[in-house]
């Protein structure tokens, strides 16, 4: 608990001093106020039944009224406060979570351990228990708690000092219980958050209008909704548990309270019997005994019941820990006119696995290289390029840009050297125009490249029927009215958003896969104007690639098992012409086919 408390309090400081003085203040305020209910009506009814002093009667009844307003006033001010400062500072952190994703290793946040970390993270920041916000209340809670409870043993000691003593002793016992009780508490709240992260997945799925059509196409209603209540079911499992583990608890707590209330009501009686208390006091220890329980419990409690977001504090911490793969230093080298990318003996294995994805792969390729890169499925083709924009590490050797390892180059630089259009290439929310620049400023030099670019690419033609044309937004997020492109329209954005990055090495990932063979002839013509001048690899299962390329490489089972052109390629018996023929002969057959058909 002591960590998790001062750790977020320190990270909140950080982000937003206010909060945390807001919340030691409005707990102190709130304790003086609780302490102030209990105590000060003993001196109205002194000065009625005791001193029969109508005067006196009036000024504490004054005093009574004012305190509460005045608390109350400023309790109000301080909750209004702590609400803005909290949303403020709930801000900062969203901001800094979402940081971490977008800078975490590429390859960490592929993994399921790493799903799994982020989501018990976000019970904390997120979390129904009241999240990250929760473990600064309760531990500002139990400073206001601690003060009131100070205040309240005082009062009690007066009546007689054992009851101050018996009470802390029935409290110790049931801390033992609670102890015992909520031990297992803690790790179902981690096994929960995995099962609602997958639970959540299904919540998301349903209602995405974007899988409405295979929902409905496949008649997936009752097997979706089935699968979700399977999941709801496990769910439910968790709820059981800690719900049982609270009944438990609560059953400590009651036994604990009637016996304390047995022993203080004890002396309470024999004091009031021989004449010791008045009216006055008499009412306020019946208040303040079983307050003072309450208290010095519930201070004890909270104390517990943070201890349970150790393990969720510490999942938190790990996501925010999570190695970052953007190395940043001075280390910028401008590319020369001529430069050289090589792979040197290049090995890669995904996590835990057994084979190798890449395996001893080295090979070079100079800055004016068109070179296709092609293969079957799972041949090592996408590997070979997330080594090179360094969104993997290889395993064993190196990869060299002009003879300078890549992973000690500063990162965000050398991003800034690949324009890449990937197969699953994803599009924004946003602008048509804001996909394709992502923002960056305009001059007429730019403004009249970026024209000229959609001209090229069929861009400039899709956007014409737009009412707001290239400003028309994405998708309908943020816009009812928002455009949903078809794949090759999405394809043709992605592509112009590559040529105008503008940068020396050009990366297609499959690029033309969602196009007809005509458009996909076309858009190669373009590459050659937009790329001519630029290192451009072309990853792709349609040998076409290769009659616009200056080189070939075939992979196979994580090799290159071929590096040459079209002609020396097919000339000899090997992998590229085993493709190339596989290809033909479908080609063929679905001419002959459209032949007969017209016959």
């Amino acid at each position: 608990m002591i960590k998790a408390f001062f750790y977020f309090l320190s990270e909140t400081w950080k982000v937003n001093k206010k909060l945390p003085i807001i919340l030691f203040f409005s707990r102190v305020i709130m304790a003086i106020l609780g302490a102030s209910i209990l105590i000060l009506p003993k001196f109205v009814i002194d000065a009625i039944f005791v001193q029969e002093n109508t005067a006196q009667a009036i000024f504490w009844i004054a005093v009574v009224l004012i305190s509460q307003l005045l608390l109350t006033i400023f309790k109000q001010i301080l909750e209004r406060l702590e609400y803005v400062e909290s949303q403020k500072t709930f801000q900062a952190y969203s901001l800094g979570f979402a940081e971490r994703m977008m800078d975490a290793n590429f390859e960490a946040i592929e993994s399921q351990k790493f799903l799994d970390i982020k989501a018990q993270a976000d019970l904390y920041l997120n979390g129904g228990r009241g999240g990250f916000l929760a473990v600064l209340r309760e531990g500002f809670d139990v400073i206001g708690a601690i003060f009131t409870g100070v205040g309240l043993a005082g009062v009690v000691w007066t009546l007689h000092p054992l009851v101050v003593l018996a009470i802390v002793i029935i409290v110790l016992i049931n801390i033992v219980f609670m102890i015992k009780g909520m031990a297992p508490i803690q790790n179902f709240y981690m096994e929960q958050s995995v099962v609602e992260r997958r639970s959540y997945y299904f919540k998301k799925k349903i209602n995405d209008f974007q899988y409405g059509k295979e929902i409905r196409n496949y008649n997936l209603h009752n097997w979706l909704l089935e699968k979700f209540k399977e999941q709801l079911q496990k769910m439910f499992i968790f709820y059981k548990k800690i719900a049982g583990a609270n009944f438990e608890l609560g059953f400590y707590s009651v036994a604990a309270l009637m016996l304390q209330l047995g022993v203080a009501y004890f002396y309470l009686f024999k004091q009031s019997f021989a004449g010791l208390v008045t009216v006055g006091s008499f009412a306020m220890y019946v208040a303040t005994i079983p307050a003072f329980f309450e208290k010095f419990l519930g201070i004890v409690g909270k104390i517990l019941e943070l201890g349970q977001y150790a393990v969720v504090y510490q999942a938190f911490k790990t996501y925010m820990d999570t190695p970052i793969e953007q190395l940043s230093n001075d280390n910028k080298p401008a590319l020369p006119e001529r430069f050289e990318v090589a792979f040197e003996d290049v090995s890669f294995k995904y996590g835990s696995a057994e084979n190798f994805a890449l395996e001893n792969v080295s090979v070079k390729f100079n800055n004016k290289e068109r070179i296709a890169i092609i293969g079957e499925n799972g041949a090592g083709k996408s590997t070979f390029v997330k080594l090179l924009m360094r969104l993997y590490k290889p395993t064993s050797g190196r990869i060299l840009l002009n003879g300078v390892d890549i992973n000690e180059i500063d990162y965000e630089y050398y991003q800034t050297l690949f324009a890449t259009v990937f197969q699953d290439f994803k599009l924004f929310s946003f602008s048509i125009r804001d996909n394709i620049t992502f923002g960056s400023e305009q001059n007429a030099e730019s403004e009249a490249r970026l024209e000229k670019i959609l001209r090229t690419t069929g861009v400039a033609e899709m956007v014409e029927g737009l009412e707001q044309g290239l400003d028309t937004n994405m998708y309908r997020d943020f816009d009812d009215a928002g455009f949903t492109p078809s794949g090759g329209q999405g394809q043709k954005i992605a592509i112009a958003r590559a040529a105008y990055k503008d940068s020396p090495i050009v990366i297609l990932d499959e690029p033309t896969a969602a196009l007809d063979p005509r458009a996909e002839n076309q858009i190669y013509e373009q590459f050659e104007e937009f790329f001519k001048d630029r290192c451009s690899l072309y990853i792709s299962h349609r040998m076409a690639v290769t009659k616009f390329s200056d080189r070939t490489l075939v992979f196979d089972a994580g090799h290159i098992v071929q590096d040459g052109t079209h002609s020396s390629l097919i000339a000899v018996d090997g992998k590229y012409k085993e493709l190339y023929d596989l290809q033909a002969q479908y080609y063929t057959e679905e001419k002959t086919d459209k032949e007969e058909q017209n016959v």
